[in-house]
């Protein structure tokens, strides 16, 4: 017999399903109830009172779970236990004062049914009239001729203020298909791959996967069938086999000289995305040139590919043009990325003043060693390789008309450049800057032990300069684990701290990933906020 607060309960009576116990108890007289439960039965209960008792929960070995399940007087409580273990488990009641009581068991759930995964449910109407089609004996020929001929992914308002879309992803089963990934700016290696694998339309073709997303979203993805669904390991490798672009999306980029659906990404721009398309040719626009040197670093006592943009309308002698000093400079000069053509719309279209551009490249790895807090490589920049290009080309001396750029690495590297010479560097574009990143940080090894941010808690401590910046990072890179390695915050948190200590800051937010589809069309936002309004000092 179980002691509940030192006072002898009685024989307990068994409680069955569904069935209310009503009472009148007293301080003298506690009562007790058992229960038979299977090994992790989850038992909803409920308990009534007017007046205080207190209630113990006791395992079948007689040891105690819990007591003092209720805490105040005259109202109902829900009790609910976890079976651990078989056996009979035991309810005691004892009252300070008289009291009265109702106790029902309404329901017991079997480990097997908790532990089912919630049944799906489809989010696209589409969806699901298909399966109804499909369950009244249809086949999915006239969907698929539907889909063909309105490309995907499908995109469908959400609700009536506009502010989410539903976009559904397809797959169209011609072989043995286990699963499909969408591997894409949403879905970042610290997500649950399952959150971003498609659903099965039982007994079709159809393979599907609908994700709410803002509103005016642009970004890239790729499908990738049968996929091994980890991101860690030597089957890691298998995604770079399977994984292609969307068969059924005509919108393709980043295809290299194969041009096979496996070379390429396919991309998404939705209804209400901003318009961005500086990077594109127009007709008749003057095209500027571009000329590929080697420039060597006496600080760093290596040789260093660069190229260097001229626009059309160039004049070695005269005003000095606006200098734009660009790192990963390969990318740059892609067509995926074209920031030639940028430059070229841009000045033709007097958005900005003419400009000179040295696109950095990143020799033998160093990509990381260059762009990450790097003093060495920052004093090579502001000190031997600004000089020769003043000395070379007919550009300003002024820190107010030079700006520095980048994206990811390359934005943490433009800030910090921005930092360690702002006598050089008096503008910052940075794309998705990294800035979570800090010295003491291994990559791979981020988590709360570490303290993300070194940049801003730099700009902190030191006196404020003339430095202007554009800063962005997207909707989509944000801190998912919570590991203070999310893009988003940390780009926040700067701004926050810059602004927080005078300095001239653009933000901007754009509705996309890690991504040059959308660093492509930003770019010429963040050129336009630093040169069109750019002060002379």
């Amino acid at each position: 017999m179980s002691v509940l607060v030192g006072v002898a309960v009685a024989a307990a009576q068994v409680l069955s399903l569904n069935e209310t116990v009503t009472r009148d108890i007293s301080p003298d007289a506690p009562q007790a109830f058992t229960v038979h439960l299977a090994s992790g039965d989850y038992v909803n209960a409920s308990f009534t009172q007017r007046g205080k008792i207190r209630l113990g929960l006791y395992r079948p070995d007689g040891s105690l779970m819990r007591k003092s399940l209720t805490s105040a007087p005259d109202g109902q409580y829900p009790l609910a236990l976890a079976a651990e273990g078989a056996g009979d488990y035991r309810i005691e009641l004892i009252a300070d004062e008289p009291a009265h009581y109702e106790l029902r068991v309404e329901k017991i759930t079997p480990l097997d049914e908790r532990l089912q995964p919630d049944p799906w449910t489809d989010l696209n109407p589409r969806i699901q009239a298909l399966r109804r089609q499909v369950a009244s004996g249809s086949d999915t020929a006239v969907f698929w001729r539907e889909v063909a001929a309105e490309g995907t992914p499908l995109i469908e308002p959400l609700g009536t203020d506009g502010k989410y879309s539903l976009v559904t992803f397809l797959w169209r089963a011609t072989y043995d298909t286990r699963n499909v990934f969408v591997r894409g700016p949403l879905n970042l290696p610290t997500l649950r791959l399952s959150d971003y694998a498609m659903r099965h339309l039982e007994n079709t073709d159809v393979w599907y996967l609908t994700l709410k997303i803002p509103a005016g979203a642009r970004f890239s993805y790729r499908l990738s069938p049968n996929d091994p669904l980890v991101f860690d390991g030597p089957r890691t490798s298998q995604r770079a086999v399977t994984s292609q672009a969307d068969p059924l999306n005509p919108h393709r980029w980043s295809c290299d000289y194969e041009g096979s659906a496996y070379a390429c990404s396919s991309y998404v721009e939705m209804p209400g995305a901003p318009p961005r398309d500086w990077f594109v040719k127009k007709p008749g626009v003057p095209e500027g040139k571009v000329e590929t040197t080697q420039f060597h670093s006496e600080i760093e006592k290596l040789d260093r590919t660069i190229a260097v943009y001229t626009p059309a309308m160039y004049e070695p002698k005269g005003a000095p043009h606006r200098l734009l000093v660009v790192f990963d400079g390969d990318d740059h000069v892609e067509p995926d990325f074209a920031l030639p053509t940028t430059l070229d719309n841009l000045i033709a279209a007097s958005k900005i003043p003419p400009t000179v551009a040295v696109l950095v490249y990143h020799p033998g790895g160093r990509r990381l060693k260059d762009l990450l807090l790097n003093q060495q490589f920052a004093d090579s920049m502001a000190r031997e390789l600004v000089p020769w290009v003043r000395k070379h080309y007919n550009v300003s001396t002024k820190a107010a008309q030079t700006i520095v750029a980048g994206h990811s690495a390359g934005g943490v590297g433009a800030i910090y450049m921005a930092f360690a010479h702002p006598e050089v560097f008096g503008n910052v574009l940075s794309q998705s800057a990294a800035v979570w990143w800090s010295p003491e940080m291994e990559l791979g090894q981020q988590d709360a032990t570490n303290e993300p941010n070194w940049l801003a808690r730099q700009f902190v401590v030191r006196p404020r300069s003339a430095v202007r910046f554009y800063l962005e990072a997207g909707t989509f890179e944000v801190d998912l684990e919570a590991r203070g390695t999310g893009l988003l915050e940390a780009n926040r948190q700067l701004r926050d701290v810059l602004l927080a200590k005078g300095y001239e800051v653009h933000y901007q937010q754009p509705v996309g990933g890690h991504d040059t589809v959308s660093w492509r069309g930003t770019f010429a936002d963040g050129l336009m906020a630093l040169l069109s309004t750019e002060k002379s000092r």
